[in-house]
């Protein structure tokens, strides 16, 4: 067993750490045991009951300690995270205020009462920004409110729907302004480049004829067969939920295809889901204004804090590159022990 692990003791004020108790008595389970057996003075482990309550909540509360490490990296998780996240919370308590366990079942009656609480001001934001991740889509967001309310989580779902198709209408309405506004400086820039008025003139009369062209294609077509980017983005296949994927590069490469999904996509995940990266911050930046540094400027500081965490990204990477490196070093060396011993004792044989 792996010695280095240690043992975490509980702290009354941070439910974290009795899970960190609970894992780490797990772990050292055999240990125990055997403690008990060899020892007369050890009267302390856990019976074989407890040893099972204590299997139970540790699965328990395991899903909230992974959730609540995803939200609580520094490293700026994206919004989509969120709404699946909390999701799994709510199933699972549930699902656990129905156990057959007494004390597991008080506690997440306990806990899903406070829970409720903050479900109850849920943010729609939220749960459009797992719409952008092409792995969930608005199915999920349907499937997940239909599991928690039944047949009455479809209103719910409506809310989500026709926010989103609010939020994208206004970016579709502001791209039009950018691009009318691209025009008229493209106009201005045409006209100080030496370009006559018989040109301008010509231009503005088949561009007002181009325009009925247009139009009359439209009707002719109809005018319900024209999607917008984001059914076109809605309607594709989704991609499997199992896939490792980084949303952010999903969009960048598909910025050309859905501009305008894009551009959405961007603003809602950069949404902050957890204040721990801003909290976070403002203690680095206490510790860059000091009394003998507090007249540095705001970019001056903004420098400072951004190359510190760009270097020790790097150097934590780097660093788990080199433990593996050691690892396998280490590895090959009792392998080449391994190897040279079986030969003597071969060669011990033989002789």
């Amino acid at each position: 067993m792996d010695s280095k692990r240690g043992l975490r003791q509980d702290v009354p004020t941070r439910w974290n750490s009795t899970y960190l108790m609970l894992e780490s008595a797990l772990y050292y389970r055999r240990a125990f045991c055997h403690l008990e057996l060899t020892d007369s003075n050890y009267k302390s482990c856990p019976s074989s009951h407890e040893w099972e309550k204590i299997e139970k909540i540790s699965r328990f509360l395991g899903l909230f300690y992974d959730i609540t490490c995803i939200f609580s990296g520094t490293k700026y998780p994206t919004s989509n995270l969120y709404f699946s996240s909390v999701f799994f919370c709510y199933v699972t308590l549930k699902e656990n205020i129905e156990s057959e366990d007494d004390y597991l079942r008080t506690m997440a009656n306990q806990m899903l009462k406070k829970f409720e609480k903050y479900w109850s001001e849920f943010s729609l934001i939220l749960a459009i920004a797992v719409v952008v991740d092409p792995r969930y889509k608005l199915q999920f967001v349907d499937w997940c409110y239909r599991k928690i309310y039944g047949a009455s989580g479809s209103s719910e779902f409506i809310r989500v729907k026709s926010k989103l198709f609010s939020i994208f209408k206004e970016y579709v309405q502001n791209k039009s302004l950018t691009s009318s506004t691209h025009s008229l400086e493209k106009e201005k820039s045409n006209t100080s480049c030496g370009v006559g008025e018989d040109v301008i003139s010509f231009r503005k009369t088949a561009s007002s004829i181009l325009k009925e062209f247009n139009i009359c294609e439209i009707e002719e077509l109809g005018a319900n067969t024209q999607k917008s980017q984001l059914e076109l983005y809605l309607e594709e296949p989704r991609m499997a939920t199992e896939i490792e994927l980084n949303v952010l590069d999903y969009w960048k490469a598909n910025q050309f295809r859905y501009p305008e999904v894009a551009s959405m996509a961007r603003d809602l995940l950069s949404i902050p889901i957890s204040t721990v990266a801003s909290e976070s911050a403002f203690s680095i930046g206490g510790r860059v204004l000091d009394q003998f540094r507090s007249s540095l400027k705001p970019s001056t500081v903004e420098a400072i804090v951004c190359t510190r965490d760009w270097l020790f990204g790097q150097r934590e990477k780097f660093e788990a590159q080199l433990e593996d490196l050691t690892e396998d070093v280490l590895s090959c060396d009792i392998n080449k022990e391994e190897s040279s011993s079986q030969c003597s004792n071969y060669a011990n044989t033989q002789a």
